[in-house]
């Protein structure tokens, strides 16, 4: 069985998590709505050996109770806009992720981190074009939201080209 990526890490996940519910309040104070969403396990997709691409990106399981509040959240709202604080140390990339339905004035903090040895497939997709989402979903994966982000940038490390 593989370790969890973070069973080792420094408080370097604390912090995200930390600040993602920062600024979860900032919007709060704005009366905007809010959800955090704590990942129980996030992946790039596709995975080595995958077979099929069912798309490239993140691949983020939330608990049920998360899921109900992200669902209930993101109903009827139009995404336009996030932005991503990043962190890459000790093989991982940690992201303070927040989307933006800024029309509707609701908003998804989502603390993030993954292993960079499994981004090779995921990073040469986006090199050749692919567009990146964010999917994030409950233990069933036929259920899920998908965020799209049309410049992965920020969701990168940042020499990702490079790996």
């Amino acid at each position: 069985m593989d370790t969890h990526p973070l069973s080792e890490s420094s408080n370097t996940w604390e912090t995200v998590v930390d600040e993602c519910e920062s600024i979860a309040d900032d919007y709060r104070g704005r009366d905007w709505r809010v959800v955090v969403a704590t990942p129980g396990d996030v992946a790039p997709v596709p995975q080595p050996g995958d077979s099929t691409v069912d798309h490239v990106g993140l691949d983020i399981v939330v608990g049920d109770d998360d899921y109900a509040d992200l669902e209930s959240a993101v109903g009827g709202a139009t995404f336009d806009e996030y932005e991503a604080f990043r962190a890459v140390t000790g093989g991982l990339v940690y992201l303070a992720l927040v989307v933006r339905a800024t029309d509707d004035e609701v908003a998804v903090c989502l603390p993030l981190y993954y292993r960079l040895a499994e981004t090779e497939r995921m990073f040469s997709l986006i090199d050749d074009g692919e567009t990146m989402k964010t999917k994030v979903h409950p233990l069933d994966p036929e259920k899920g939201i998908e965020f799209v982000h049309e410049d992965p940038d920020p969701l990168l490390p940042p020499d990702w080209k490079a790996e």
